[in-house]
């Protein structure tokens, strides 16, 4: 069985023969309908392959789910788990004393007239030792805590 060196010569196989490179590979595996669902795993397990290196089942579904649908994927991988909106200003009481973070964007955070990519930079700031800015500013707290947000 002739199975190219580059993915560009993968690319370039017709259906039939992807399908055979496939059913040699992955044995008893159902072949993707889409042909864009079955380069990627093919080439990962090709390589795996080549290298004497293992792809697990798990990893070929995650590849089958990228692939289904990229955009989805790339938004989650994105997505920060403090959800809040630029233009949200947190108010912090800590020490008798209140502190203000406005959100610039979902992953740039200012306070004190500086700009800092995570809330827990600036907790850490504030405490003077490392603390997660997720539980400091009371963002897994449902009730809040002495925090307030303002839009």
């Amino acid at each position: 069985m002739d199975i190219p060196d580059t993915y560009n010569g993968l690319k370039k196989l017709d259906r039939s023969e992807l399908n055979t490179i496939w059913e040699h590979l992955f044995k008893n595996q159902a072949i993707p309908a889409n042909t864009s669902s079955l380069l990627r795993p093919l080439w990962y397990k090709i390589q795996c392959e080549r290298n004497k290196l293992k792809l697990e089942q798990r990893h070929i579904t995650r590849l089958n789910t990228y692939a289904a649908n990229p955009d989805d994927c790339v938004e989650r991988a994105h997505k920060t788990k403090y959800r809040l909106k630029p233009g949200t200003q947190i108010v912090k009481s800590f020490n008798g004393k209140e502190y203000l973070v406005h959100v610039d964007t979902p992953s740039q955070f200012s306070y004190d007239e500086c700009v800092y990519k995570s809330l827990s930079a600036i907790a850490t700031q504030i405490c003077g030792h490392k603390v997660s800015g997720y539980d400091f500013f009371g963002l897994a707290n449902k009730a809040g805590g002495n925090m307030n947000y303002k839009n």
